[in-house]
């Protein structure tokens, strides 16, 4: 059996440096000298938990990042919401558009992508319209596909 190889540095206290330092938005290439420690050990620590192989060090390591994040995230949402609900305009549109919740119904992207799918949707009513024979039909659809990667009817 392959002993669990053990991280001298990589201990609960920089673990906890790593969350707070993750809570404000740092990247891994500022964290990890703040936290004392190299940025080879925080990417590689990082990767093996990732990818399953981690020690519960390294498990611990990720953890705390990404609830660092989380949890910083949800602080600035938080901030962005209260000014919104005070009357900020910024704040509202941004909060609109930003948002996983609401940008795919209001942000300029989403009405971009909206504008597009009608386009093609009518393209391929026209297509499908115009009774052209069938190869010719199907080579067109494909390419439609291909083009734009909306699905097109068989």
């Amino acid at each position: 059996m392959k002993p669990v190889r053990g991280h001298r540095k990589l201990n609960d206290d920089v673990i906890k440096k790593v969350r707070i330092l993750a809570e404000f938005g740092a990247p891994l290439q500022h964290i990890a000298p703040a936290a004392g420690i190299s940025y080879r050990l925080l990417h590689d620590a990082v990767s093996n938990a990732r990818q399953g192989k981690g020690t519960p060090q390294e498990v611990q390591l990720l953890q705390a990042i990404e609830e660092g994040r989380a949890k910083g995230g949800m602080r600035l949402i938080g901030k962005v919401a209260e000014q919104a609900d005070s009357g900020d305009l910024k704040a509202a549109t941004w909060m609109l558009t930003h948002s996983p919740a609401f940008r795919d119904h209001y942000s300029d992207s989403a009405a971009m992508n909206r504008a597009r799918q009608e386009g093609v949707e009518m393209t391929l009513r026209a297509l499908l319209d115009a009774n052209l024979p069938k190869d010719l039909e199907r080579d067109l659809l494909l390419r439609i596909k291909a083009q734009t990667g909306y699905a097109t009817p068989d």
